[in-house]
């Protein structure tokens, strides 16, 4: 498995011609064009290569109550988006529910749909892209084991995540306790993935119409990037080639029923991942290129590397972002990581989080933490035995008040860090600035209240905007130009 992601394989030029969207402008002067993929990059119609760096939003998730009395999640509101913007966020991976879109079969529920597009607006109005994201965890709400069922030796009571609906929960009466309290290696969780790949009962093809139909909706919103497919797919019940087989060909399937609900409109990022088993160990069995060929999917692993991997010390961070890189090489797609994170104080790993951006500089590329806030009836609370301590990581929050604590600023510090939001022909990205070659607009941020002091070269009609929570450079680049703090 290992020798499969390390291998070097051609690479694969992708370019793609779609329709132009009209760039959005937004109040604080930040742009949001369409975004598309060039020669294994995200870039804007404009040919501007995007760094997409945010923070993943699971407040419109539809998490199991698990019997607490507590709130799941936080509210969302604009608000939020604000916050969000000034620390320089420029994506939300916005988690939305196939429970709450399909909550019955052939359903598809408008009320939901409403709140979701009400996010993607307030997103678009603070200069925050939005990526839409079938999230699951352990298959659903509906895997949790029943209060006073025994578990066999070894063995302990699961409890219901997020995912799919009830009826779509299909475990062929297998036992929902898992071992060692791991939320996947539970026995029904397993049958209820392999029942949803052999698509027994239709449920996966009912899964892919939800897809069409939510595509369908954002079909025209340049301020969406696109498509997360599935959030961490378990493996069900097959070896791990075997399963990523299946997981490939449902994101065929889905791919090509989005492309299919996009037509009159223009086409959006479908953003893959391996399975579960890479968030564990830093690598997994890859889905075959075959079935996710579309111009514009990206590779998506969650980077957890050194942090809630299996092993603290293999792969390194670094060596988790090479692995990645290999692996978009060889499917000759963009990498991007919806996911990444460090769960403890600040005091003790602020520096990994450090470390982490500098990782996503040398690779020109971004990503979105998990998460923007937690609420105390969260399942990773209820799991954890935490419902009762304050939750965050990036915002706290009481338990079991619920009342707010405000961000955790050794970890937002590093999450705000200035880099080039959208810039033609990017070359370099460090700590201290960024240089490339091409004609075009740049924009980039910078925290802080200071006015940054900058040395350029080769941009013209250089500007700094004060916005909340920094600044905003806009300038236009011709040839090999640079921007460095002095």
């Amino acid at each position: 498995m290992r020798a499969l992601l390390l291998t070097a394989l051609t690479v694969l030029t992708l370019q793609t011609v779609v329709p132009a969207a009209e760039a959005t402008p937004v109040d604080d002067g930040w742009t949001l064009p369409q975004l598309t993929v060039v020669d294994r990059t995200i870039k804007d119609v404009d040919g501007r290569t995007v760094l997409l760096r945010g923070a993943n939003v699971n407040q419109l998730n539809d998490y199991a109550p698990n019997g607490t009395g507590l709130p799941t999640v936080a509210p969302l509101d604009r608000t939020d988006f604000e916050r969000m913007a000034a620390l320089g966020f420029n994506v939300v991976r916005l988690n939305v529910a196939w429970s709450a879109l399909e909550p019955t079969p052939g359903a598809f529920d408008a009320a939901y749909v409403g709140r979701v597009r009400q996010a993607v607006q307030d997103a678009k109005d603070n200069g925050i892209y939005t990526v839409l994201d079938m999230h699951q965890d352990a298959w659903g709400p509906y895997v949790g084991t029943p209060e006073g069922q025994d578990c066999a030796p070894l063995m302990k009571p699961g409890i219901g995540w997020d995912g799919a609906p009830g009826w779509a929960t299909l475990t062929g009466g297998w036992t929902t306790c898992n071992i060692g309290g791991i939320r996947e290696v539970s026995p029904a969780v397993a049958r209820a993935f392999q029942a949803f790949y052999d698509d027994e009962q239709g449920v996966q093809g009912h899964l892919v119409q939800t897809w069409a139909r939510l595509a369908a909706e954002f079909k025209d919103e340049p301020a969406v990037v696109g498509y997360d497919l599935l959030n961490e797919p378990n493996p069900g019940l097959r070896d791990p080639f075997t399963a990523a087989d299946q997981i490939g060909r449902f994101y065929q399937r889905a791919i090509t029923a989005i492309r299919q609900a996009e037509t009159g409109g223009f086409q959006h990022l479908v953003i893959f991942e391996p399975s579960a088993i890479w968030s564990a160990l830093g690598f997994d069995a890859l889905p075959p290129r075959q079935y996710v060929s579309d111009p514009l999917a990206v590779f998506s692993p969650h980077l957890y590397s050194q942090s809630i991997t299996v092993s603290s010390e293999f792969p390194s961070l670094e060596d988790g972002f090479r692995i990645a890189a290999q692996a978009a090489d060889w499917y000759g797609a963009p990498l991007w990581t919806g996911e990444w994170g460090w769960f403890g104080e600040p005091g003790d790993q602020a520096g990994d989080v450090g470390r982490f951006v500098d990782a996503m500089n040398d690779h020109r590329m971004g990503g979105a933490w998990w998460s923007w806030t937690q609420a105390c009836g969260d399942p990773h609370a209820v799991r954890d035995g935490n419902t009762a301590k304050p939750q965050g990581n990036l915002n706290r929050i009481d338990c079991p008040s619920g009342e707010a604590e405000g961000l955790v600023e050794g970890f937002a510090e590093q999450l705000a860090r200035a880099y080039p939001r959208a810039v033609p022909g990017l070359a370099e990205v460090t700590a201290q600035g960024f240089s490339g070659t091409g004609t075009g607009r740049v924009e980039a941020w910078y925290p802080g209240a200071e006015r940054p002091r900058l040395e350029t070269a080769n941009l013209a009609d250089v500007e700094l905007t004060r916005v909340d929570g920094g600044w905003r450079l806009t300038a236009r680049a011709d040839g090999d130009y640079s921007a460095t703090l002095s």
